[in-house]
């Protein structure tokens, strides 16, 4: 899309639509802009597309279906508008600060991108309201999406959520208890925090076709459409006549699609310490820090017509629940280099 230059220009990208539920128009008001006469508009329309959409689709999308109504509060700001707001403290941060977060279109320092939307969950209002916390659904997002930070506010228990291409997964409050709650290093950052969010709804991360769509190559997408079986809660590898070797590929949150090539077995591979059970128990032997919290497994061998796509689960026997699935639904993953989390989250 190129630059906007007319209020028809604006319009087109008001209507274009980030995933099933948001169009991008959901994320330019402004209030700032509003009362004080500046304009939020991008200066690089395809780049701001792009990060709203990783936004929409692994983060907001996930929590309205699970929750009900996502209230978006502040989404995208134009360097123009943010810099007025942090230059006449109106709780914007500065414009170095917030490129690669409120500022979608612009990379941080380091180059790399990301969207940052401050919003309101309906759900987690009435939550606190019957003695609940923020901090509930703060370690359920943890547990569950693949967001970078977090930033709770005590009015409305509204939060800022952020996509980053290269997350930090770090959670601070300025509600009570503020300061931070969780960052990589600290000794409650690893595991199920399921404990803390007992009751709530189990997640619905099921993204709806278009919005997988607009992601995804069309391999990818037509596999998402296959129907699947009902996830088991203990990985149990079929006894096959296959003898090729095993694929063995982790979706992260710094990696993706990590591949490994040393599992001999698919007992090993779904069992066994550096397997899918040892690495939701962070028992495998490879970098954390480095990968990222792991949020899916995907483990085939070559010429079975079966494989599997494991996540944790806390509540499963060995801390895993595992879904058969077609192994063409593993290869088309293969061929493309990846899957998505929303597509990933399908099969359960």
């Amino acid at each position: 899309m190129n630059a906007i230059t007319s209020y028809d220009k604006l319009e087109d990208l008001g209507r274009v639509r980030l995933s099933a539920s948001f169009f991008m128009r959901d994320f330019l008001y402004s209030e700032i802009a509003a009362w004080h006469g500046q304009r939020n508009v991008p200066d690089y329309p395809d780049s701001t597309i792009a990060v709203g959409r990783q936004l929409c689709e692994l983060l907001l999308e996930p929590l309205q279906t699970t929750f009900g109504r996502v209230h978006v509060r502040s989404g995208y700001r134009s360097p123009s508008v943010n810099e007025y707001g942090n230059k006449n403290r109106l709780n914007c941060a500065s414009n170095e600060k917030n490129y690669g977060a409120h500022i979608w279109d612009h990379s941080n320092a380091n180059g790399m991108r990301g969207a940052t939307a401050c919003i309101v969950l309906p759900w987690l209002i009435d939550h606190i309201e019957r003695g609940g916390r923020w901090t509930d659904m703060a370690w359920w997002i943890h547990d569950h999406l693949p967001y970078s930070t977090l930033y709770f506010f005590p009015r409305l228990a509204a939060f800022n959520i952020n996509w980053h291409e290269q997350p930090v997964r770090r959670i601070d409050s300025y509600a009570e208890p503020k300061g931070c709650l969780t960052h990589p290093g600290m000794a409650n950052h690893g595991g199920s925090h399921a404990h803390e969010y007992a009751g709530f709804p189990s997640p619905a991360m099921v993204a709806t076709l278009p919005a997988v769509a607009a992601v995804l190559p069309a391999a990818d997408a037509s596999a998402a459409t296959a129907s699947v079986p009902p996830a088991s809660e203990a990985p149990g590898p079929s006894r096959g006549t296959a003898t090729g070797s095993i694929l063995y590929r982790a979706a992260h949150t710094k990696n993706p699609w990590r591949k490994v090539g040393s599992h001999r077995t698919l007992e090993a591979a779904l069992n066994g310490r550096d397997g899918a059970v040892g690495l939701f128990a962070r028992k495998a032997r490879i970098d954390y820090a480095k990968h990222g919290d792991p949020f899916y497994v995907v483990v085939w061998q070559a010429g079975s017509s079966t494989g599997y796509v494991v996540k944790a689960d806390s509540a499963a026997s060995l801390g895993v629940r595992q879904v058969e699935v077609s192994t063409a639904d593993l290869q088309a993953f293969e061929d493309q280099g990846g899957a998505s989390l929303a597509i990933l989250a399908r099969y359960f």
